[in-house]
């Protein structure tokens, strides 16, 4: 009787962490639902020599080491921080500094699991790190689990999945570049114009399928 009642305990918890996961990667994508990451998604797209994964690879990890840090301040030292803070100083303002310096602490650990990456994969994907730490993404993902109140579990399924909804944004945004270079498209809609315009009616196709929020 325990092992089924375990049983069925871990299958709920596996679902609702999957259908979390889901919901930043389809749904709730950071770029087509909340425009975060959409400047450096610009300027990774058309340079065909930057590496996607060398940019996404460390983002995925520092965004999914990230999410359990923010759940931490969030429900932990926010409630004992707020009565010891002077009355001029709200705590939404430390939200942010807070978020940030959870972001670093997980580009620390993500610097050492990079270690573990062939010498020029690891040097490259490196190089990207700071850039992925401090982005809109990542600090707009932690704002987003909060304002959501996400349990443990959730949090960190809505920041592994909100990086592989970037990732997966990547590569689809550069494929639909790629097949906009025809001749048909007008010269002065080729480049960021169609892109824009690209990614404006993915983000469309978002909404008319879940709407403006989602809920669990």
């Amino acid at each position: 009787m325990l092992n089924i009642e375990f049983a069925s305990s871990l299958g709920q918890g596996l679902w609702q962490f999957v259908s979390y996961m889901g919901l930043a990667i389809f749904a709730e994508n950071v770029i087509l639902a909340r425009a975060l990451g959409v400047t450096r998604l610009m300027k990774l797209v058309p340079d065909h020599k930057a590496q996607v994964w060398d940019l996404c690879l460390p983002l995925i990890w520092v965004m999914t080491l990230s999410a359990p840090l923010g759940w931490a301040a969030h429900n932990l030292l926010f409630p004992w921080l707020r009565p010891r803070l002077p009355a001029w100083l709200p705590i939404s303002a430390l939200r942010p500094v807070v978020y940030l310096t959870c972001g670093v602490a997980a580009m620390a650990v993500t610097w050492l699991v990079l270690g573990l990456l062939p010498r020029k994969m690891r040097q490259s994907c490196r190089s990207q790190l700071s850039l992925a730490t401090c982005s809109t993404v990542m600090l707009g993902t932690l704002l987003i689990s909060s304002n959501q109140n996400y349990t443990l579990e959730q949090s960190i399924a809505f920041g592994l999945g909100s990086g592989l909804g970037y990732t997966f944004i990547v590569f689809i945004v550069r494929e639909g570049r790629r097949r906009l270079r025809s001749k048909a498209v007008p010269a002065i809609f080729q480049g960021l114009p169609s892109s824009m315009i690209y990614i404006g009616v993915l983000s469309l196709a978002i909404y008319a399928l879940v709407g403006h929020s989602v809920v669990l």
